[in-house]
């Protein structure tokens, strides 16, 4: 299994026309779950993003795929990254 961070937005137009967000989000995130995607935490951010995921998926194609899938309900845009632990990042070094 891979390890992903996805940071998401809610979109200007969700925010325009949605009065029930925190259910169009739930939806939105179902993506995690219809593709077999372990989330180990999702979070609302203070910060540039709104919210922040970590989940584990069998490899960048489902991450790609997960994300297009959050993204294609409109209501949040994803950026994401794909991470490695820093103990293994620290041997990569030397």
């Amino acid at each position: 299994m891979s390890s992903f961070i996805m940071a998401m937005n809610i979109t200007s137009e969700a925010r325009k026309t949605h009065s029930d967000m925190a259910n169009q989000i739930s939806i939105s995130l179902e993506a995690f779950a219809e593709n077999k995607v372990k989330v180990q935490g999702l979070y609302a951010t203070l910060g540039r993003y709104d919210c922040l995921a970590v989940f584990e998926a069998e490899d960048q194609t489902v991450a790609f795929k997960v994300a297009s899938q959050i993204n294609a309900h409109g209501v949040l845009e994803t950026e994401t990254w794909p991470v490695i632990p820093f103990e293994d990042f620290s041997r990569l070094l030397g």
